[in-house]
Protein backbone atom coordinates (compact mmCIF):
# COMPACT_ATOMS: atom_id res chain seq x y z
CA UNK A 1 0.00 0.00 0.00
CA UNK A 2 3.05 2.62 0.79
CA UNK A 3 4.38 1.84 -2.66
CA UNK A 4 0.92 2.54 -4.72
CA UNK A 5 0.34 5.77 -2.35
CA UNK A 6 3.73 7.23 -2.89
CA UNK A 7 3.10 6.49 -6.57
CA UNK A 8 -0.18 7.98 -6.63
CA UNK A 9 1.17 11.27 -4.97
CA UNK A 10 3.97 11.64 -8.04
CA UNK A 11 1.52 11.49 -10.52
CA UNK A 12 -0.92 13.62 -8.89
CA UNK A 13 2.07 16.16 -8.67
CA UNK A 14 3.57 15.68 -12.31
CA UNK A 15 0.16 18.09 -14.33
CA UNK A 16 2.06 20.68 -12.07
CA UNK A 17 5.31 20.30 -13.57
CA UNK A 18 3.33 20.86 -16.76
CA UNK A 19 0.61 23.50 -16.47
CA UNK A 20 1.20 25.39 -13.16
CA UNK A 21 2.72 28.70 -14.97
CA UNK A 22 0.11 29.74 -17.98
CA UNK A 23 -2.69 30.27 -18.12
CA UNK A 24 -4.48 29.95 -21.92
CA UNK A 25 -6.91 32.72 -22.29
CA UNK A 26 -8.94 33.32 -25.57
CA UNK A 27 -6.94 33.57 -28.38
CA UNK A 28 -8.16 37.62 -29.63
CA UNK A 29 -7.76 37.85 -33.17
CA UNK A 30 -11.29 36.74 -33.99
CA UNK A 31 -14.29 37.93 -32.87
CA UNK A 32 -18.35 37.74 -33.86
CA UNK A 33 -20.88 40.67 -33.13
CA UNK A 34 -23.90 38.62 -33.92
CA UNK A 35 -25.95 41.67 -33.70
CA UNK A 36 -24.32 43.54 -36.03
CA UNK A 37 -24.04 40.06 -38.34
CA UNK A 38 -20.20 40.80 -38.59
CA UNK A 39 -16.97 39.14 -38.04
CA UNK A 40 -13.56 40.33 -37.75
CA UNK A 41 -10.18 39.28 -38.18
CA UNK A 42 -6.53 40.70 -37.80
CA UNK A 43 -4.77 39.64 -40.83
CA UNK A 44 -1.59 37.56 -41.10
CA UNK A 45 1.98 38.12 -43.34
CA UNK A 46 0.76 41.77 -43.24
CA UNK A 47 2.09 44.86 -41.55
CA UNK A 48 0.28 46.88 -40.47
CA UNK A 49 -2.06 44.12 -39.11
CA UNK A 50 -5.12 45.01 -40.45
CA UNK A 51 -8.78 44.21 -39.22
CA UNK A 52 -10.74 42.44 -42.09
CA UNK A 53 -14.50 41.96 -41.51
CA UNK A 54 -17.08 40.21 -43.12
CA UNK A 55 -20.69 40.79 -42.86
CA UNK A 56 -22.54 36.83 -42.11
CA UNK A 57 -26.13 37.84 -42.65
CA UNK A 58 -25.86 37.15 -46.48
CA UNK A 59 -26.19 33.84 -47.70
CA UNK A 60 -23.68 34.37 -50.74
CA UNK A 61 -20.10 35.59 -48.23
CA UNK A 62 -19.42 39.50 -48.86
CA UNK A 63 -16.03 40.60 -49.71
CA UNK A 64 -13.85 41.68 -46.77
CA UNK A 65 -13.69 45.26 -45.74
CA UNK A 66 -10.91 46.50 -44.04
CA UNK A 67 -11.16 49.12 -40.35
CA UNK A 68 -8.75 51.78 -40.58
CA UNK A 69 -6.30 50.24 -42.74
CA UNK A 70 -3.35 52.36 -41.71
CA UNK A 71 -3.79 51.24 -38.63
CA UNK A 72 -1.71 48.34 -36.77
CA UNK A 73 -4.10 45.91 -34.35
CA UNK A 74 -3.29 43.51 -31.28
CA UNK A 75 -6.89 42.44 -30.22
CA UNK A 76 -10.10 42.04 -30.95
CA UNK A 77 -13.10 41.31 -29.44
CA UNK A 78 -17.29 42.31 -29.62
CA UNK A 79 -20.36 41.69 -28.21
CA UNK A 80 -23.91 41.69 -29.77
CA UNK A 81 -23.89 45.28 -30.41
CA UNK A 82 -20.43 46.08 -31.25
CA UNK A 83 -16.74 45.45 -31.68
CA UNK A 84 -13.40 46.78 -31.02
CA UNK A 85 -9.99 46.56 -31.47
CA UNK A 86 -6.50 47.33 -29.21
CA UNK A 87 -4.35 49.53 -31.76
CA UNK A 88 -0.36 47.85 -31.58
CA UNK A 89 1.49 49.37 -28.90
CA UNK A 90 -1.78 49.17 -26.67
CA UNK A 91 -2.40 52.44 -25.87
CA UNK A 92 -5.71 52.74 -28.16
CA UNK A 93 -9.13 51.00 -28.20
CA UNK A 94 -11.48 51.84 -31.40
CA UNK A 95 -14.75 50.48 -31.46
CA UNK A 96 -17.58 49.93 -33.94
CA UNK A 97 -20.59 48.81 -34.61
CA UNK A 98 -20.48 47.25 -38.00
CA UNK A 99 -20.28 49.77 -39.94
CA UNK A 100 -16.59 50.88 -41.22
CA UNK A 101 -17.97 54.49 -40.97
CA UNK A 102 -19.31 54.36 -37.98
CA UNK A 103 -15.74 54.03 -35.70
CA UNK A 104 -15.38 55.63 -31.87
CA UNK A 105 -12.28 56.08 -30.37
CA UNK A 106 -12.83 54.97 -26.52
CA UNK A 107 -9.51 55.43 -24.98
CA UNK A 108 -5.95 56.86 -26.00
CA UNK A 109 -3.77 57.73 -23.29
CA UNK A 110 -0.66 56.34 -21.62
CA UNK A 111 -2.02 52.71 -20.03
CA UNK A 112 -0.17 49.56 -22.03
CA UNK A 113 -3.41 47.85 -22.31
CA UNK A 114 -3.77 43.97 -23.62
CA UNK A 115 -6.55 41.28 -23.25
CA UNK A 116 -9.35 43.47 -24.10
CA UNK A 117 -12.59 41.82 -23.37
CA UNK A 118 -16.06 43.30 -24.62
CA UNK A 119 -19.18 42.57 -23.05
CA UNK A 120 -22.81 43.88 -23.95
CA UNK A 121 -22.43 47.17 -22.53
CA UNK A 122 -18.74 47.69 -21.53
CA UNK A 123 -15.34 47.51 -22.23
CA UNK A 124 -12.64 45.82 -20.14
CA UNK A 125 -8.89 45.57 -20.78
CA UNK A 126 -5.77 44.77 -18.31
CA UNK A 127 -3.08 47.54 -17.65
CA UNK A 128 0.27 46.56 -17.24
CA UNK A 129 1.32 49.87 -16.59
CA UNK A 130 -0.40 49.84 -13.58
CA UNK A 131 -1.56 46.70 -12.47
CA UNK A 132 -4.76 47.23 -12.82
CA UNK A 133 -8.13 46.31 -14.66
CA UNK A 134 -9.80 49.28 -16.65
CA UNK A 135 -13.56 49.53 -17.60
CA UNK A 136 -15.15 51.61 -19.99
CA UNK A 137 -19.34 51.84 -19.25
CA UNK A 138 -21.77 54.23 -20.00
CA UNK A 139 -24.37 52.36 -17.99
CA UNK A 140 -21.91 52.62 -14.63
CA UNK A 141 -22.37 48.88 -13.74
CA UNK A 142 -18.55 48.46 -13.12
CA UNK A 143 -15.73 50.04 -11.59
CA UNK A 144 -13.59 52.34 -12.99
CA UNK A 145 -10.39 50.06 -12.38
CA UNK A 146 -9.56 47.37 -9.92
CA UNK A 147 -5.51 47.06 -8.50
CA UNK A 148 -4.64 43.29 -8.28
CA UNK A 149 -2.67 40.31 -10.95
CA UNK A 150 -5.27 39.05 -12.65
CA UNK A 151 -4.99 37.15 -16.00
CA UNK A 152 -8.00 35.34 -17.95
CA UNK A 153 -9.94 38.13 -18.64
CA UNK A 154 -13.26 37.65 -19.93
CA UNK A 155 -16.62 39.14 -20.14
CA UNK A 156 -20.31 38.29 -20.73
CA UNK A 157 -23.63 40.00 -20.78
CA UNK A 158 -23.64 41.46 -17.38
CA UNK A 159 -20.17 40.73 -16.01
CA UNK A 160 -16.20 40.62 -16.45
CA UNK A 161 -14.36 37.76 -14.44
CA UNK A 162 -10.56 37.16 -14.43
CA UNK A 163 -8.40 34.73 -12.73
CA UNK A 164 -6.31 36.06 -9.60
CA UNK A 165 -2.69 34.94 -9.18
CA UNK A 166 -4.46 32.48 -6.68
CA UNK A 167 -6.38 30.60 -9.14
CA UNK A 168 -9.30 31.96 -7.86
CA UNK A 169 -12.06 33.44 -10.13
CA UNK A 170 -12.87 36.94 -9.48
CA UNK A 171 -16.12 38.86 -10.63
CA UNK A 172 -17.58 42.29 -11.14
CA UNK A 173 -20.87 43.89 -12.76
CA UNK A 174 -24.35 43.09 -12.02
CA UNK A 175 -24.29 38.91 -12.32
CA UNK A 176 -20.92 39.15 -10.83
CA UNK A 177 -22.02 37.54 -7.23
CA UNK A 178 -23.90 34.18 -9.19
CA UNK A 179 -20.87 33.78 -11.47
CA UNK A 180 -18.03 34.18 -8.42
CA UNK A 181 -19.72 32.36 -6.09
CA UNK A 182 -20.43 29.39 -8.57
CA UNK A 183 -16.42 29.19 -9.30
CA UNK A 184 -15.40 29.53 -5.34
CA UNK A 185 -14.59 26.12 -5.13
CA UNK A 186 -11.81 25.67 -8.20
CA UNK A 187 -8.65 26.55 -8.67
CA UNK A 188 -8.76 27.82 -12.61
CA UNK A 189 -5.89 28.44 -15.06
CA UNK A 190 -8.39 29.65 -18.05
CA UNK A 191 -12.18 30.87 -17.99
CA UNK A 192 -13.95 32.35 -21.32
CA UNK A 193 -17.75 33.71 -20.80
CA UNK A 194 -20.81 33.58 -22.75
CA UNK A 195 -23.54 35.26 -22.31
CA UNK A 196 -25.10 33.98 -19.26
CA UNK A 197 -22.43 30.68 -18.42
CA UNK A 198 -18.72 30.36 -18.13
CA UNK A 199 -15.96 27.44 -19.17
CA UNK A 200 -12.58 26.92 -18.26
CA UNK A 201 -9.87 24.46 -16.88
CA UNK A 202 -8.71 23.61 -13.17
CA UNK A 203 -5.53 23.40 -11.95
CA UNK A 204 -5.71 19.66 -12.63
CA UNK A 205 -6.77 20.10 -16.56
CA UNK A 206 -10.28 19.39 -16.37
CA UNK A 207 -13.57 21.04 -18.01
CA UNK A 208 -15.66 23.64 -14.91
CA UNK A 209 -18.83 25.19 -16.68
CA UNK A 210 -20.79 27.25 -14.39
CA UNK A 211 -23.53 29.67 -14.79
CA UNK A 212 -26.84 29.29 -17.16
CA UNK A 213 -27.72 25.88 -18.22
CA UNK A 214 -31.26 25.71 -20.01
CA UNK A 215 -30.16 24.34 -22.87
CA UNK A 216 -27.69 22.24 -21.73
CA UNK A 217 -23.89 24.88 -22.31
CA UNK A 218 -23.11 24.36 -18.46
CA UNK A 219 -22.48 20.81 -19.37
CA UNK A 220 -19.20 19.69 -17.98
CA UNK A 221 -17.93 16.45 -20.65
CA UNK A 222 -15.91 13.82 -19.19
CA UNK A 223 -12.38 12.67 -20.28
CA UNK A 224 -8.80 12.93 -19.20
CA UNK A 225 -6.78 16.02 -18.12
CA UNK A 226 -6.30 18.66 -20.81
CA UNK A 227 -8.84 16.37 -23.21
CA UNK A 228 -10.77 19.70 -23.85
CA UNK A 229 -9.16 23.58 -24.25
CA UNK A 230 -9.52 26.51 -26.27
CA UNK A 231 -13.33 27.26 -25.20
CA UNK A 232 -15.50 29.59 -27.48
CA UNK A 233 -19.10 30.31 -25.97
CA UNK A 234 -22.38 31.64 -26.94
CA UNK A 235 -25.53 32.53 -25.39
CA UNK A 236 -27.03 28.59 -24.83
CA UNK A 237 -24.09 26.69 -26.21
CA UNK A 238 -20.00 25.61 -25.69
CA UNK A 239 -17.35 24.73 -27.92
CA UNK A 240 -13.68 23.47 -27.31
CA UNK A 241 -11.07 22.13 -29.10
CA UNK A 242 -10.26 18.30 -28.69
CA UNK A 243 -7.36 16.48 -28.19
CA UNK A 244 -5.30 15.20 -29.56
CA UNK A 245 -5.98 16.02 -33.27
CA UNK A 246 -7.68 19.32 -31.84
CA UNK A 247 -10.92 18.92 -33.33
CA UNK A 248 -14.33 21.21 -32.42
CA UNK A 249 -16.37 19.48 -30.22
CA UNK A 250 -19.72 21.30 -28.77
CA UNK A 251 -22.42 20.64 -26.95
CA UNK A 252 -25.94 23.12 -25.61
CA UNK A 253 -27.88 24.97 -27.97
CA UNK A 254 -31.47 23.88 -29.50
CA UNK A 255 -30.76 20.13 -28.52
CA UNK A 256 -29.33 20.12 -25.35
CA UNK A 257 -26.09 19.12 -23.88
CA UNK A 258 -25.77 16.18 -26.65
CA UNK A 259 -21.98 16.50 -27.94
CA UNK A 260 -21.15 17.00 -31.49
CA UNK A 261 -18.02 17.28 -33.90
CA UNK A 262 -19.29 19.73 -36.72
CA UNK A 263 -16.14 18.58 -38.83
CA UNK A 264 -14.61 15.39 -38.25
CA UNK A 265 -11.23 15.68 -39.67
CA UNK A 266 -10.57 19.48 -39.69
CA UNK A 267 -8.48 20.62 -36.73
CA UNK A 268 -8.44 23.99 -35.26
CA UNK A 269 -5.96 26.43 -33.53
CA UNK A 270 -8.82 28.49 -31.87
CA UNK A 271 -12.74 28.89 -31.72
CA UNK A 272 -14.84 32.07 -31.07
CA UNK A 273 -18.77 32.07 -30.43
CA UNK A 274 -21.46 34.10 -30.37
CA UNK A 275 -25.22 33.93 -29.90
CA UNK A 276 -25.80 30.60 -32.11
CA UNK A 277 -22.65 30.69 -33.86
CA UNK A 278 -18.86 29.32 -34.01
CA UNK A 279 -16.31 29.87 -35.55
CA UNK A 280 -12.71 28.55 -36.25
CA UNK A 281 -9.45 29.25 -37.51
CA UNK A 282 -8.87 25.76 -39.71
CA UNK A 283 -5.44 24.49 -39.04
CA UNK A 284 -4.47 22.94 -42.35
CA UNK A 285 -5.70 25.89 -45.09
CA UNK A 286 -6.03 28.76 -41.96
CA UNK A 287 -9.45 29.19 -43.70
CA UNK A 288 -12.29 30.66 -41.32
CA UNK A 289 -15.30 28.25 -40.69
CA UNK A 290 -18.59 28.93 -39.33
CA UNK A 291 -21.18 26.29 -38.35
CA UNK A 292 -24.66 26.70 -36.14
CA UNK A 293 -25.30 25.07 -32.18
CA UNK A 294 -27.85 22.55 -34.14
CA UNK A 295 -26.08 19.73 -34.11
CA UNK A 296 -28.90 17.88 -36.30
CA UNK A 297 -28.57 19.93 -38.76
CA UNK A 298 -24.67 21.50 -39.10
CA UNK A 299 -24.18 23.37 -41.88
CA UNK A 300 -20.53 24.51 -42.32
CA UNK A 301 -19.85 27.91 -44.44
CA UNK A 302 -16.49 29.29 -45.22
CA UNK A 303 -16.07 32.95 -44.57
CA UNK A 304 -14.01 35.54 -47.46
CA UNK A 305 -11.31 36.48 -45.19
CA UNK A 306 -7.98 36.96 -45.90
CA UNK A 307 -5.18 34.87 -43.81
CA UNK A 308 -6.02 35.74 -40.11
CA UNK A 309 -3.52 35.64 -37.90
CA UNK A 310 -3.73 32.01 -35.34
CA UNK A 311 -2.51 33.91 -32.32
CA UNK A 312 -1.10 37.53 -30.97
CA UNK A 313 1.89 38.90 -31.99
CA UNK A 314 4.32 39.69 -29.74
CA UNK A 315 7.55 41.53 -29.49
CA UNK A 316 10.41 39.10 -30.01
CA UNK A 317 12.65 39.49 -27.09
CA UNK A 318 9.15 38.81 -25.04
CA UNK A 319 9.59 36.66 -21.97
CA UNK A 320 5.30 35.59 -22.40
CA UNK A 321 6.32 32.33 -24.64
CA UNK A 322 7.05 29.90 -21.87
CA UNK A 323 5.83 27.03 -24.67
CA UNK A 324 8.18 28.09 -27.22
CA UNK A 325 7.23 30.33 -30.60
CA UNK A 326 4.44 29.07 -33.22
CA UNK A 327 5.56 27.52 -36.00
CA UNK A 328 6.50 30.15 -38.93
CA UNK A 329 5.41 32.97 -36.91
CA UNK A 330 7.82 35.39 -37.58
CA UNK A 331 6.72 35.22 -40.86
CA UNK A 332 2.79 35.38 -39.97
CA UNK A 333 3.71 38.83 -37.67
CA UNK A 334 5.72 39.99 -40.95
CA UNK A 335 8.48 40.56 -39.36
CA UNK A 336 7.34 42.89 -36.22
CA UNK A 337 7.32 39.71 -33.69
CA UNK A 338 6.15 36.19 -33.29
CA UNK A 339 3.06 34.33 -32.04
CA UNK A 340 3.67 32.93 -28.20
CA UNK A 341 3.20 28.46 -29.04
CA UNK A 342 -0.51 27.76 -27.01
CA UNK A 343 0.78 25.46 -23.53
CA UNK A 344 -2.64 23.92 -23.02
CA UNK A 345 -1.83 19.96 -23.30
CA UNK A 346 1.44 20.33 -25.37
CA UNK A 347 3.97 18.92 -23.15
CA UNK A 348 2.35 15.93 -22.45
CA UNK A 349 0.94 15.15 -26.07
CA UNK A 350 4.68 15.96 -27.15
CA UNK A 351 5.34 12.98 -24.90
CA UNK A 352 2.28 10.91 -26.24
CA UNK A 353 1.91 11.60 -29.94
CA UNK A 354 4.82 13.36 -31.33
CA UNK A 355 4.06 12.53 -34.68
CA UNK A 356 0.99 14.76 -34.49
CA UNK A 357 2.39 17.24 -31.90
CA UNK A 358 5.96 18.10 -33.87
CA UNK A 359 8.56 20.65 -31.57
CA UNK A 360 8.58 24.20 -33.07
CA UNK A 361 11.79 24.89 -34.87
CA UNK A 362 12.14 28.13 -33.32
CA UNK A 363 12.26 26.38 -29.84
CA UNK A 364 13.51 23.05 -30.99
CA UNK A 365 16.49 22.70 -29.08
CA UNK A 366 15.36 24.25 -25.33
CA UNK A 367 12.70 22.42 -25.36
CA UNK A 368 13.71 18.66 -26.00
CA UNK A 369 16.70 19.95 -22.80
CA UNK A 370 13.60 20.59 -21.18
CA UNK A 371 11.46 17.72 -22.10
CA UNK A 372 14.22 15.49 -21.11
CA UNK A 373 15.19 17.04 -18.21
CA UNK A 374 11.55 16.57 -17.02
CA UNK A 375 11.35 13.10 -17.58
CA UNK A 376 14.20 12.10 -16.16
CA UNK A 377 12.68 14.27 -12.96
CA UNK A 378 9.83 12.01 -13.32
CA UNK A 379 11.59 8.60 -13.39
CA UNK A 380 14.04 10.06 -10.16
CA UNK A 381 10.67 10.73 -8.16
CA UNK A 382 9.56 8.06 -8.84
CA UNK A 383 12.62 5.93 -7.88
CA UNK A 384 13.18 7.78 -4.43
CA UNK A 385 9.01 6.87 -3.77
CA UNK A 386 10.13 3.65 -4.71
CA UNK A 387 12.90 3.25 -2.63
CA UNK A 388 11.25 5.11 0.49
CA UNK A 389 8.28 2.94 0.39
CA UNK A 390 10.63 -0.01 0.81
CA UNK A 391 12.28 1.16 3.37
CA UNK A 392 8.96 2.12 5.22
CA UNK A 393 7.92 -1.65 4.31
CA UNK A 394 10.70 -3.45 5.18
CA UNK A 395 10.61 -1.27 9.09
CA UNK A 396 6.88 -2.76 9.02
CA UNK A 397 7.86 -6.40 8.29
CA UNK A 398 10.61 -6.01 11.22
CA UNK A 399 7.88 -4.45 13.70
CA UNK A 400 5.82 -7.46 12.81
Amino acid sequence: MSIMLGLFTTLAVLPFLFFSTDAVGSVGTLAISLGTSTVCGISAYTFPRIIYCTNISESVPTSPYQIYPNVSFDYLSASTAFLCGLKSRKRVIFCWNGNPVNTKQVYRGPWVLSDISVGETHVSAIDHSTNEIRWWSNAGLFPSSVLGNYSSLTSGKNFTCAISSNGKVTCWGPLSSAMQYSFSKYSMTTIVAGDSHMCGLDTSGFVICKGSNSLGQSYSPPGLPYDYTRFALGSSHTCAIKQPKATAVCWGGSNGAHLYTPLNDTSFEFLVAAGNITCGLASAEASILCWGSDWRTVSVRTLSLPKILPGICVAEGSDECKCGFFPNSGNLCAGVGVICQQCDSLWIQQLLHPELFPLPSESKRWKVEDLVGLVFLFVGACGITFSLSIILFRKEDLRK
